[in-house]
């Protein structure tokens, strides 16, 4: 604002300087020497210039205005539901995220939810790096925006899962980095774990991600995600598989330490910054 102030000001310092070589007011009648013409041009130059940098500062104030991550967009609802936010390093353009309230004071931003077959999570490469599904159903975010936001600002990981029995558990992660698509999207780091359900991810830390059409895995002869129906980061093949089948099966949606032999009813994967990544913006942002 203060740069658009200054610029106002010498664009009016200059048109006042050339009004006095001019000898004249300046309107559609005037006709000047040749050097009043190059002064004209000069000031037409500046005005170009000034429109320029005021439309530039308009597009800054409504990028800053606009939530970056779900504790900012459900800040003054406190309700869970979707919101448009934007990622300075996925794109310009807002997306619509679903934002979690419910769990430990809320902020959390849904990264993939299962709760019913009516999506097939048995998909290639592209989708998954996309993204698909429906974001208060069965949904994922893409491997992509994924990677934009836990590589921007340290990112803690929440993980809501349910037997068909009834008995709810939860996997709790201090950090949680994944890495680009020339890496192979790989599950960077993973932090220090609390919870219910036990650690069944920390044996897929360093492990790059695979998909029915690119074997990232650890397999010798078989592709875990064709061999099991999903996408996800496989070793030999796994402890843990979110992204597997859906139903009453013995392999499918499953998290080994809460049970070998029944795949999951319901399975939610959320992310939110964690407070050294709110104290970082906050520096940005003074």
């Amino acid at each position: 604002m203060l740069r658009y102030i200054l610029f106002l000001l010498l664009h009016y310092l200059l048109w006042i300087s050339i009004k006095n070589v001019c000898g004249e007011d300046l309107d559609s009648s005037t006709i000047c020497d040749c050097n009043c013409d190059v002064e004209i041009d000069v000031v037409k130059t500046f005005i170009q210039e000034l429109e320029a940098a005021r439309k530039r500062e308009e597009q800054q104030s409504v990028r800053k205005s606009m939530s970056s991550s779900c504790l900012e967009a459900a800040a003054e609802s406190f309700k869970s539901g979707i919101y448009n936010i934007t990622l300075e390093k996925f794109s310009d353009t807002s997306f619509a995220v679903y934002c979690n309230e419910e769990v430990d004071y809320g902020g959390w931003l849904v990264i993939q939810r299962r709760v019913s077959d009516a999506v097939d999570f048995d998909r290639d490469w592209r989708e998954y790096k996309n993204g698909f599904g429906v974001l208060d159903e069965n949904y994922w975010i893409g491997l992509e925006k994924l990677h934009a936001f836990t590589s921007s600002c340290q990112h803690e990981l929440y993980i809501e899962m349910q037997r068909y029995s009834g008995e709810s558990y939860y996997a709790r992660y201090s950090e949680f980095v994944v890495g680009g698509e020339s890496e192979g999207y790989p599950l960077k780091i993973l932090g220090t774990y609390e919870g219910t359900a036990g650690d069944s991810l920390k044996q897929h830390v360093g492990l790059k991600f695979t998909t029915r059409d690119q074997d990232n895995d650890l397999a010798p002869v078989n592709n875990c995600a064709v061999d099991f129906k999903g996408a996800w980061w496989f070793k030999k093949c796994y402890s843990s598989h979110l992204n597997g089948r859906y139903g009453q099966r013995s392999d499918g949606v499953d998290w080994i330490s809460i049970t070998r032999e029944e795949s999951l009813k319901s399975a939610q994967m959320m992310i939110r910054p964690t407070e050294k990544c709110l104290r970082r913006m906050s520096l940005k942002t003074k």
